[in-house]
């Protein structure tokens, strides 16, 4: 039954990855008669991955129209609870899995790479070091332990 289910999430996976590859090309969108994806499709998860998700169900849904979407965003931490409790089809994760995860049926599949950056007020007192000397983990760190 797991290997049904997670045969059919890769399957789903799969297409969202394709959609990606086929967002400049027209297509004609299936008629539901005829379409053998139906259904609802559950996503709970980062909010990092939220829009690109959106965007995603948007032209799939445009390709099947049988198919509706229910996104939420709670954070990764919610997305992975929601798909290991079975609550959700797909978990929307912005972090490695951890190997208890995997133990539990988790398995990922990479759809883009995230990344953070630090901004930061003009008027914070590290402004001028920072805007001289640069930025770095390590002095971050190193300020706000010697607070």
């Amino acid at each position: 039954m797991q290997a049904i289910y997670r045969s059919k999430v890769l399957r789903i996976v799969l297409l969202f990855s394709l959609l990606i590859s086929l967002s400049a090309c027209v297509a004609t969108p299936a008629t539901q008669a005829s379409d053998p994806y139906q259904g609802t499709i559950t996503v709970s998860g980062a909010f990092a991955l939220y829009p690109m998700m959106q965007r995603w169900a948007e032209e799939f849904h445009n390709l099947h129209p049988g198919v509706q979407f229910d996104i939420s965003a709670g954070g990764a931490g919610k997305g992975m609870t929601d798909v290991l409790s079975g609550a959700v089809d797909i978990g929307m994760i912005s972090r490695d899995i951890t190997s208890d995860e995997v133990t539990k049926g988790a398995y990922g599949i990479a759809v883009t790479k995230d990344t953070v950056f630090p901004t930061i007020n003009m008027s914070n007192p590290l402004a001028g070091d920072i805007f001289t000397q640069g930025i770095t983990k390590r002095y971050i760190d190193q300020k706000l332990h010697h607070r």
